[in-house]
């Protein structure tokens, strides 16, 4: 909820303009979000002006606007009408205002991979015992982050947000909005490294959000990334807050030991408070595991038994796209993990792949994005690891060409490349025409490459894109613009 007075007690020169409402269900950017009672947020940009949108939002529902300029049609509306000199400054300023009025105790989930599975899973702990809300999709940039604190309700007692970054700052920034009570980072990996100088600054960079977990609060941690470990050890305030790790290796807190995993899902036990229990998740994935005892370890602190929690985790499916495992037919099971890529991810999803029978395997692997100078190297270390892990080997775009040429140097034989994953898809039908044997596919790449069209391709869809070049972040399976039959 999101009240008149949060903007002007947080936004210096902030004008009601004409006043009817006073409080919000929550703030919206986009008019196609709009479902009644909300406070829409002209946000200005240089190809599409949210201004341009406010009387559409009203006239969907919306009950007042964020503008910095008043568009003359809006007074005639009958609707609240507030002027900011910067409405996206407004709107962070704001949801600050608007968390610090809650009682709720919030935690905030950042790393490099796995932020949006870490806040599944916690959520399905918590929602067990009390009512909850997080964040939508991955909500976790400059607008995500607000939006989802803005629609934090009085009776909500635990609320999860997500925090990326991929530039030095924002993990401080949307912390200090979200002033979490409990942090949690899965790890840190490679992901947009290439805004960084090195990976000790990624490290620096995401354990930022321990120096903005309110004092006393709980750290919760990948106890098996060395990197993490320390760096997060060495923050100021670890001494006075409670620090968790969690992991396979020995010395943590919780582990996860005698792990398996199979197309139903991934098994295993979890050594925690000198009790032995077992857990079984409906995601497959070993990385799923850090996943699953990050959820139990959020539940300790709320008073949620370890063994509660993996009750809670029985059967839990991963976020859309995220190492989703679709059978095809008797011969082909698809991992759709289409939802992006970094080189740890690539990793993982390659380890996934390599585990599951078959004798048949395919990665179809885009190229990623944000790596910098360090994109030939990491595009090479994700071919060593294809070498080892497949038998058929297609690469998306240009700059995935070290991550082919890496794994045609260790051995690897069937290997294509492709300037689309439309084109990918047509070299994947061709590899399993010629084999009657049973396979398993894997797609993943950057969000932009649009790797899901692989696995929609193969589920029998014909994927027809009006867009010659895409500019959206979404998935294909989700876009107005394509049409699937």
């Amino acid at each position: 909820m999101i009240q008149v007075g949060d903007v002007l007690a947080a936004v210096e020169g902030a004008e009601v303009v004409r006043r009817n409402a006073e409080q919000f269900g929550r703030a919206s950017v986009d008019t196609r979000d709009i479902t009644g009672g909300e406070l829409f947020v002209a946000i200005g940009g240089p190809s599409r002006d949210g201004h341009d949108f406010a009387a559409a939002a009203v006239r969907a529902g919306a009950t007042g606007v964020l503008v910095s300029r008043v568009v003359p049609e809006l007074l005639e509306l009958g609707v609240t009408v507030v002027r900011v000199p910067d409405t996206l400054v407004a709107l962070q300023e704001a949801a600050a205002v608007a968390r610090s009025r809650s009682s709720a105790s919030v935690i905030a989930v950042t790393g490099s991979a796995g932020k949006t599975t870490a806040k599944t899973l916690i959520a399905q702990v918590l929602q067990s015992k009390f009512d909850i809300l997080a964040n939508k999709a991955s909500f976790n940039n400059h607008l995500g982050v607000p939006l989802t604190l803005t629609a934090i309700e009085p009776g909500q007692s635990q609320v999860i947000s997500e925090i990326g970054t991929n530039h030095p700052g924002e993990i401080g920034h949307l912390t200090g909005l979200v002033s979490p009570n409990v942090s949690v980072v899965t790890n840190v990996g490679f992901a947009h490294l290439g805004n960084f100088a090195s990976q000790q600054e990624l490290a620096n960079e995401k354990t930022d959000i321990f120096n903005h977990t309110r004092p006393g609060g709980t750290w919760i941690v990948n106890g098996d990334d060395e990197l993490l470990t320390r760096t997060t050890l060495g923050r100021p305030g670890a001494a006075a807050a409670t620090v968790v790790r969690v992991g396979f290796d020995e010395g943590n807190d919780l582990r996860a030991v005698d792990v398996t995993v199979d197309e139903h899902g991934t098994q295993g036990v979890i050594e925690v408070d000198g009790q032995r229990l077992p857990f079984s998740i409906g995601a497959a994935g070993r990385h799923f595991g850090y996943a699953a005892m990050l959820a139990v370890a959020v539940g300790r602190v709320y008073g949620i038994a370890p063994a509660e929690s993996i009750e809670a985790l029985r059967g839990v499916q991963p976020p859309a796209g995220r190492a989703s495992l679709r059978r095809i037919d008797d011969e082909l099971l698809m991992i759709d993990d289409s939802y992006n890529g970094s080189p740890d991810a690539m990793i993982g999803s390659l380890d996934l792949l390599a585990s599951l029978p078959g004798t048949v395997k395919v990665a179809v692997l885009g190229q990623m994005g944000e790596l910098g100078q360090f994109s030939e190297e990491l595009h090479s270390r994700v071919g060593h690891k294809a070498a080892s892990s497949v038998t058929h080997l297609i690469t998306v775009g240009a700059a995935a060409a070290p991550l082919r040429e890496r794994a045609a140097a260790e051995g690897l034989t069937s290997i294509g490349s492709a300037d689309s994953a439309q084109e990918a898809l047509a070299q994947v039908k061709s590899i399993l025409e010629g084999s009657d044997e049973h396979a398993v596919v894997l797609a993943k790449g950057s969000r932009a490459v649009h790797m899901e069209r692989v696995y929609l391709g193969l589920a029998g869809h014909q994927v027809v894109c009006a867009l010659t070049t895409c500019p959206l972040y979404i998935n294909c399976a989700d876009c107005p613009k394509l049409t699937t039959g």
